[in-house]
């Protein structure tokens, strides 16, 4: 196995996604004057323009709208854990995200996303099957 590890080069503005991942949060950026959800993240908002963007819990649920297994990587740590799954998810709150899928996610399927780190130590959006909720 190589000791090659996954891009870590970030904007500053995604650092709130590795912060909330270390405190076992899905937090995304909300517009403080519109109270749009926002992702990627970013400097100001993509609905207003309005620069004060907060980081606050939201809605983890969406829809897988696309989903794909990659069997080429340029990226050394991938190329060592091929073939991998990402896909389109289309948030509940609002954003369409880029996701890596677990559970044998498939387009049009249900699921709950959660920010975790990866070996480099950075968040990264992991699109789970639903847990379900007994009750």
């Amino acid at each position: 196995m190589s000791s090659a590890l996954p891009p870590r080069t970030r904007s500053a503005a995604a650092e709130g996604l590795t912060q909330a991942a270390q405190a076992g949060h899905f937090a995304l950026q909300v517009c403080t004057d519109c109270h749009s959800v926002q992702y990627p993240p970013r400097d100001v908002c993509g609905q207003c323009l309005h620069d004060e963007l907060q980081w606050q819990v939201v809605d983890n649920r969406g829809l897988v709208v696309a989903s794909t297994t990659l069997h080429h990587s340029n990226e050394a740590y991938f190329q060592d854990h091929l073939p991998w799954r990402i896909g389109t998810v289309q948030l509940a709150c609002g954003p369409v995200v880029i996701a890596h899928l677990k559970d044998n996610l498939q387009t049009g399927d249900p699921t709950e996303l959660r920010l975790e780190l990866d070996a480099a130590n950075v968040g990264v959006l992991v699109a789970h099957a639903p847990t379900i909720q007994q009750g």
